[in-house]
């Protein structure tokens, strides 16, 4: 299961020769995701590959990981959104959430958000599935989801537009009940502007889900990364920081018998 996990996370890839020992890859595993760089497969090491979190490579192409990691970029600032909604909200809740997440990354930069009556005319185009999942312009995804925890959603970077959430977790409003879906779409919407992940524990591109939190905000690690891309909206916006009120991820695992030799 590990090596399942360091292929699907890009720290482990066949597209790359020279990448591929296995305690190389979870030493950078580890100090990526700020656990103890010892190349061990130990049990902290285990609990954060099992946590919820984003379904996107934590490691780029090029193999190297950045303070922040652009991808590409739109070619416009304006761009247009469309939702296909999930069954666990009101629309209306979604609708609120989305439009709220995507002004997360405009109050910081150039860009501007607004709702496409149709799928065919939209930039970024927002969906549910479970398991084997379609999406609005294509008829399965290339990337299943896994049921409940695990993989929470996933985003395609410009000028894809996709952004797909798990219609299988429990996506709440409001509350530290379920998974927050204000956070996950701010981070995922981050990738669906060209964003990739952060090392830093506290920004919301840090690749794994941190829970609920009431007054979340991006940090500067993030504005920087969305600044790089799009330039500030020159508005003087005040700097933003994420106050992690539950910290950083569990590390800790609830099962005492869990054998390391299950993830080899």
């Amino acid at each position: 299961m590990a090596i399942k996990f360091l292929n699907k996370y890009h720290y482990i890839s066949p597209t790359r020769s020279g990448n591929h020992n296995v305690a190389e890859a979870i030493k950078k595993f580890q100090g990526f995701t700020g656990l103890p760089a010892t190349g061990q497969l130990d049990q902290a090491t285990i609990a954060l590959m099992k946590a919820p979190r984003c379904g996107m490579p934590d490691v780029g192409d090029e193999g190297r990981v950045k303070r922040y990691a652009t991808s590409s970029k739109w070619s416009k600032k304006q761009l247009t959104y469309f939702v296909e909604h999930g069954a666990d909200l009101s629309q209306s809740t979604q609708d609120r959430v989305f439009a709220k997440a995507l002004k997360f990354w405009a109050d910081v930069s150039g860009l501007s958000f607004s709702r496409a009556s149709r799928a065919r005319n939209a930039d970024l185009k927002i969906s549910f599935g479970s398991q084997t999942h379609g999406g609005l312009s294509e008829s399965r995804c290339s990337y299943p989801f896994d049921g409940r925890s695990g993989t929470l959603a996933h985003a395609f970077y410009p000028s894809d537009g996709r952004a797909h959430f798990d219609e299988d977790e429990n996506f709440t409003d409001g509350t530290s009940r379920g998974t927050n879906l204000l956070w996950v779409a701010v981070h995922e919407f981050g990738h669906s502007l060209g964003i990739q992940h952060s090392s830093v524990r506290d920004a919301v591109m840090y690749p794994y889900y941190t829970g609920y939190v009431a007054n979340m905000a991006l940090t500067q690690d993030d504005i920087d990364a969305i600044q790089s891309l799009y330039g500030s909206n020159g508005g003087g916006c005040k700097l933003h920081r994420l106050l992690m009120t539950s910290g950083s991820p569990n590390l800790t695992t609830n099962d005492s018998k869990s054998r390391l030799e299950d993830w080899m």
